[in-house]
């Protein structure tokens, strides 16, 4: 069967994999930083890219490069380049974009380091980042924001932390029209659940932390898309920024990846169990899932997304009440992570904003009453049973 026949956990544990000396079933780990060659002739072949080859493992190594050829396919993605932490995948996209003075348009919702570095870095290369709502009409809040100086649309779905839904297509056919790189943050769905390349977008960027190593102990990066931009990455982000992944978290995610979509499966699963629940419980004041028929993005979320993801988060009537809610915990931990096997639960303006007051939280863009879920591989019962038992007390 060719691998374009092939399905999702098929792919998931075979695409990408070389073929390496004494064909190993696990891709070896190339613990090295440079290669050597017999004659300079060879040397200069491989680069100058008339032959295959590694030359140093900033910019290429055999087993980073097989991490990324199995991504690749499981976006259906022409290519991909990893780096050593989502931040710095993101990072590599924007610099590789803009130059000072041009613009971004930007979701409203997302993860608080792109919202920092928006801030801190583009703020300072002279580049503007206008944002647009995810519940407003998308194609004419664009279409207004959108001038000559517009290079990059930028965007989550589901978004970190209110799990708020945006249409790709949309955001796809008013980047088209504009000749606009659009970009998206799919760390929150994965391959598995969401192919954001199917909905006319250009370029990817993960997290591997999260849900594609699965288990809590590497941090890395990726970006998929066009060839050309991706080679663009490598020649330029990763040779002269150098942020580049090591060959054991590419090992790591090559493992974590080969389960992808059995883990995707509980997280769903455990996810939907629990926002029933919190739905139902007379202290939770709201439940943010798109899962959720009352959710505002559920529409959009059912026609572009295969399932609704592991994560859940919702509201309580104040940030005290979560402050009792947390400290109550038991099984589930509190941790800023997500995409793990525990559940890790947390509240960004506890744990990353305590100086200031609701209202400054809510200025920046943190609801201090909200608290994110981030479902593990638990007992469902098991963690509902702890949730129960910390909600009674506030």
């Amino acid at each position: 069967m060719k691998q374009k026949d092939q399905r999702f956990a098929t792919l998931a544990v075979h695409a990408g994999e070389g073929v390496f000396l004494h064909n190993p079933s696990s891709t070896p780990i190339y613990q090295t930083s440079t290669y050597t060659f017999d004659a300079v002739t060879d040397a200069a072949k491989v680069m100058q890219g008339s032959r295959n080859g590694f030359v140093y493992s900033r910019i290429g190594n055999p087993t980073v490069d097989a991490f990324e050829r199995k991504l690749a396919v499981l976006e259906g993605a022409d290519a991909a380049v990893a780096f050593a932490s989502g931040m710095a995948a993101l990072s590599a996209v924007f610099l590789e974009l803009l130059k000072p003075g041009d613009e971004v348009i930007s979701g409203s919702r997302v993860y608080g380091g792109t919202r920092g570095f928006f801030e801190q870095i583009l703020g300072r290369l002279g580049c503007t980042v206008r944002q647009f709502s995810p519940f407003e009409d998308i194609r004419k809040q664009i279409s207004l924001l959108v001038n000559n100086r517009t290079k990059v649309i930028f965007f989550e779905t589901p978004s970190n932390p209110d799990l708020s839904i945006i249409d790709m297509r949309a955001v796809a056919s008013v980047a088209r029209r504009h000749r606009i790189y659009s970009v998206i943050d799919n760390t929150f769905a994965t391959p598995y659940l969401q192919k954001p390349l199917d909905h006319g977008i250009d370029c990817i960027i993960h997290s591997a932390t999260k849900y594609i190593g699965g288990h809590g102990d590497a941090i890395g990066g990726i970006v998929a898309g066009k060839a050309d931009l991706v080679s663009r990455l490598r020649k330029t982000m990763l040779l002269y920024i150098g942020g580049c992944l090591s060959p054991f978290h590419a090992w790591l995610y090559l493992r974590g990846m080969k389960t992808l979509h059995l883990r995707m499966d509980h997280h769903c699963r455990s996810a939907a169990a629990i926002a029933d629940y919190l739905s139902k419980h007379r202290k939770v004041r709201t439940v943010l899932y798109p899962g959720l028929a009352a959710h505002p993005g559920h529409k959009i979320a059912r026609k572009q997304m295969s399932g609704f993801g592991g994560m859940v988060s919702f509201r309580l009537r104040s940030r005290e009440a979560c402050r009792k809610f947390l400290d109550r915990l038991n099984l589930c931990k509190i941790g800023v992570s997500l995409g793990d096997t525990e559940t890790l639960v947390m509240n960004n303006a506890l744990m990353f904003h305590s100086g200031l007051t609701d209202a400054a939280c809510r200025k920046i863009g943190i609801e201090p009453d909200l608290v994110r879920i981030s479902t593990g591989l638990e007992d469902v019962r098991d963690v509902i049973a702890d949730l129960d038992r910390a909600l009674e007390k506030v």
